[in-house]
């Protein structure tokens, strides 16, 4: 029975990992594809660039999402609604498709002829960035601390005890993004963009102080009895 439910686990992680490889290739190779032929319709070459806007607020989005669903758990709001399980397999697929969000937001730069990204410069963290480089730089180290803590979280059985203190690195990576976002998205100049930042980092900052509130306050109650 013991040997069934490893085996059906090991099936689903393959499915997942599978699932994001076909997705950041899929969406590579679209990208590469479609992008020049949305810019000759736009008579633009920064096709790439609204791309990678969008597909970073996407990706944004769906971090705070697993974000919230991960606050809800510990909080114990989940169990009343969505339910525990629910609100698990929301925190798992939107961090999923969250790093896919961000892959495919790093590699539409590539197909912008405007910005003139590179490898290097879309990858490793510098001063020499050519738009907002700090900010583009926190977005830059947040990226593999997400994939290490996504990967660690899926082999928590291989990893041990240790994946939970890797996880706390999530709340960096959601406020990272937030940062990256407000100040080297271009879109942040619009109010209703600028809105959902003021509601999402709300919502984490709020979640995250009633977590440790009601921790706290469970252990006050142990303590007592």
């Amino acid at each position: 029975m013991q040997e069934n439910i490893q085996e059906n686990a090991w099936r689903i992680l393959l499915a997942r990992i599978i699932g994001v490889v076909a997705g950041l290739v899929v969406g590579v190779f679209a990208l590469m594809w479609v992008s020049p032929i949305i810019a000759r319709s736009l008579a633009t070459v920064q096709s790439g660039w609204y791309i990678s806007r969008s597909t970073g607020i996407i990706a944004y989005l769906l971090s705070w999402l697993a974000t919230v669903a991960g606050l809800m758990i510990t909080g114990r709001q989940a169990q009343q609604w969505p339910g525990v399980v629910q609100a698990n397999d929301i925190h798992r697929q939107a961090s999923l498709a969250s790093l896919v969000m961000m892959g495919i937001h790093v590699v539409a730069l590539m197909t912008d002829t405007y910005m003139h990204y590179t490898w290097v410069t879309l990858f490793v963290p510098s001063l020499q960035s050519p738009y907002a480089p700090i900010a583009v730089g926190i977005g830059q180290i947040a990226l593999p601390i997400a994939i290490v803590i996504i990967a660690t979280a899926e082999w928590r059985q291989i990893v041990g005890k240790a994946w939970r203190w890797i996880h706390v690195g999530a709340f960096f990576v959601y406020f990272a993004g937030a940062l990256h976002g407000i100040f080297s998205g271009s879109d942040t100049r619009i109010s209703l963009v600028s809105l959902m930042y003021v509601v999402t980092i709300s919502s984490v900052i709020f979640l995250t102080v009633y977590r440790v509130v009601f921790r706290r306050s469970i252990s006050a109650t142990i303590d007592a009895v």
